[in-house]
């Protein structure tokens, strides 16, 4: 399985432009969902870890530029 591989476009709360961060492969338990309808701004869980696993958070999608 390929996972996503994205960098930051701007800061985001602890993380610097540039920073690189991964689709989550596990369950976010609605948390994105949560986060889009709460703000009105599309969401992602992503991690810090390549092998998409825990732990994760949530992150607006136009925050970040996927690398192939």
């Amino acid at each position: 399985m390929t996972i996503q591989k994205y960098r930051l476009r701007y800061p985001y709360e602890h993380l610097q432009v540039g920073a690189v961060v991964y689709d989550l492969t596990k369950h976010d338990y609605g948390l994105a969902r949560d986060d889009t309808n709460h703000t009105g701004v599309p969401h992602v869980s992503v991690t810090m870890k390549e092998d998409g696993d825990y732990p994760s958070f949530t992150i607006p999608t136009h925050l970040l530029v996927p690398e192939n």
